[in-house]
């Protein structure tokens, strides 16, 4: 077919945006806002609750650089759990609930928690939560004997550790004196109350603009539905630690997601919440009078259609 007047097209590199003065210089830019009331972000970037997308890994890197990532919902409760907790766990100021192993536990035991949460040492305490020694890459190098008792290859007392109060840059010197990579943290009774490891060190100075929670672990939002197993997914999500759930429905105003919502707050009032999607200013406000959610998903999406479908999303 012949087409006697040909439209203009543009690409990327055919557009420029003229420059102009600016009395503005990037570093006295601040790009930081609001992810919900009770959290804010270094950068206005979310990721996408999408199996595509994200999970732990995205989410990780997205945290680092300041945003946040969603992890999707097209999961077993069980799995999404621990891809959130996979999150939490991945940086730290002060980790202040470590993966421990007792002291009677085999050694084959100590190797799978290891390779489960991608460590190379586990602190061993006793049956009280007492600190009784530390068990590590190194201990286990050459050891093929796996039903051994930990207790018979861990590295005992005296352990170079740390009292209950202690700075990042207190840490830093004792672990740079003693030449270490990890330093265990106790209180008066010697029961074990977190871990502060190098690398995480490494990684606050690496990525200072990271988005963090009060104890220095990385943010991490979560979705979740609102019918079916909703709440109990929920519940697995606050005890991973989740920072936010994301009610993710493809429609938000309407009465299930409006229940929703006054649901999860009751059953996790003090867990932030976003609902949507929603595409209206009445939408964004139901449900009236319900001031507890805190914050609505805006914007259906920013394509001309979208089918969505379970596993994946096609835009034509």
């Amino acid at each position: 077919m012949i087409i006697e007047k040909i439209p203009e097209g543009l690409t990327f590199d055919d557009v420029l945006l003229v420059p102009a003065r600016s009395d503005v210089l990037p570093t006295e830019t601040d790009t930081s806002t609001q992810f919900t009331r009770g959290i804010r972000l270094q950068i206005p970037l979310c990721s996408a609750a999408m199996d595509t997308v994200t999970e732990a890994s995205l989410a990780i890197a997205i945290a680092q650089q300041g945003g946040i990532g969603v992890v999707h919902k097209n999961l077993s409760i069980e799995r999404q759990g621990e891809e959130v907790d996979k999150v939490k766990r991945s940086e730290s100021g002060m980790i202040v609930d470590p993966v421990t192993i007792r002291q009677d536990r085999p050694v084959r035991e100590a190797l799978n928690v290891m390779q489960r949460y991608h460590i190379s040492g586990v602190p061993v305490v006793d049956e009280a939560g007492h600190l009784v020694g530390i068990i590590t890459n190194r201990d286990l190098r050459f050891e093929t004997r796996f039903e051994l008792p930990v207790s018979e290859v861990m590295t005992k007392q005296p352990l170079v550790t740390v009292s209950v109060g202690t700075t990042l840059d207190q840490a830093k010197a004792v672990l740079q004196e003693h030449r270490i990579e990890k330093l265990l943290v106790i209180d008066g009774d010697k029961h074990l109350k977190g871990l502060i490891t190098v690398k995480d060190i490494q990684k606050a100075i690496k990525y200072p603009s990271a988005a963090k929670d009060d104890l220095g672990r990385l943010r991490v939002a979560a979705a979740i539905g609102a019918t079916g197993d909703f709440r109990e997914r929920a519940d697995e999500l606050v005890k991973a630690r989740v920072d936010c759930l994301v009610i993710d429905t493809a429609h938000g105003h309407s009465v299930r997601v409006i229940e929703a919502v006054r649901e999860i707050k009751r059953r996790h009032s003090d867990t932030q919440l976003i609902a949507g999607n929603v595409g209206t200013g009445d939408g964004a406000r139901h449900p009236r009078g319900d001031r507890r959610r805190r914050a609505a998903n805006l914007g259906d999406s920013i394509v001309h259609r979208c089918r969505a479908r379970i596993g994946r999303a096609d835009y034509f």
